[in-house]
């Protein structure tokens, strides 16, 4: 007899909101699904609507996301996530650059200067919980307008930041980058659809691959080879959603097919980019 959690599929989706900082947003399900250590570029902020979902950063400190909290990641925080009981667990996710927010702030009166920063991944505070759920099924709604979906999803980011941000002086430095590993990150990113082997990012970085292999784990978290993967499933998420046809993307982030990207993106999502893209 199957397990409710494996009775149920997966399921995820995916959207934008072009007028609101390019945010994009996720609605899922996740039943069995295991997210790789990863990192965002964007702030990430959602809800849990249900069940518990179990996150472990780069410290190895396994945090529980509760029903009924606020979960946010800063930009650059490596992690992974899984399901913290067999049941799953439900969310809804805003993806929104830290430029956006600032912004947000700026058009608000707010001086906020620098980089912002939330101490706490796991927030307990229901009326801001309120505000973001209602504010991302808004944005879901195809009955809303632009204007009270961008209205909704500003007020609910403007209230989490005013009572749970922080000003940069309260931001822990993170241990410095050794240059090699800089220059092996930047020349990955600008070569993603090129499938650079180790020997060539090695030269880029003017070490040897062997040490470089360890710096590079080291300092980012992962191995090269899975940062390019990562890199490769972000941008094609962002084409994607722009609109652009999923055999077109698998060649612009380097993929020889469409299959072997959907493969990538389903271990990073739960679900294939033509079910997430709806």
């Amino acid at each position: 007899m199957k397990s409710p959690a494996s009775a149920r599929p997966n399921q995820a989706k995916f959207w934008r909101e072009p007028a609101f900082a390019g945010a994009e947003l996720l609605r899922a399900t996740y039943r069995t699904h295991r997210f790789p250590p990863h990192t965002h570029d964007e702030f990430a902020f959602g809800v849990i609507e249900r069940g518990a979902q179990a996150y472990l950063d780069s410290r190895g400190q396994r945090i529980i996301m509760p029903e009924g909290t606020i979960c946010v990641i800063n930009p650059g925080h490596l992690h992974e996530g899984r399901p913290a009981t067999e049941a799953g667990w439900d969310y809804r996710m805003v993806y929104m650059p830290a430029t956006g927010v600032i912004r947000l702030l700026e058009d608000n009166g707010v001086d906020f200067p620098g980089t912002l920063y939330f101490p706490e991944t796991v927030i307990d505070d229901p009326q801001t919980m309120k505000l973001i759920r209602e504010a991302h099924v808004c944005s879901e709604s195809s009955d809303a307008t632009q204007l009270e979906k961008t209205s909704r999803l500003a007020t609910a980011v403007f209230q989490l930041v005013q009572r749970h941000g922080q000003i940069p002086r309260a931001v822990p430095r993170p241990p410095a980058i050794p240059g090699a590993v800089k220059r092996a990150r930047e020349f990955i990113d600008a070569h993603i659809a090129e499938n650079p082997s180790l020997d060539i990012i090695s030269q880029a970085a003017e070490m040897s691959s062997f040490h470089l292999l360890r710096a590079f784990r080291e300092a980012i978290g992962v191995a090269p080879h899975a940062y390019l993967v990562q890199r490769r499933v972000e941008m094609a998420k962002h084409l994607l959603l722009k609109g652009h046809p999923l055999r077109q993307v698998a060649i612009e982030v380097g993929y020889c097919d469409q299959g072997h990207l959907s493969r990538e993106f389903s271990r990073f999502f739960g679900v294939p980019p033509g079910v997430a893209r709806q």
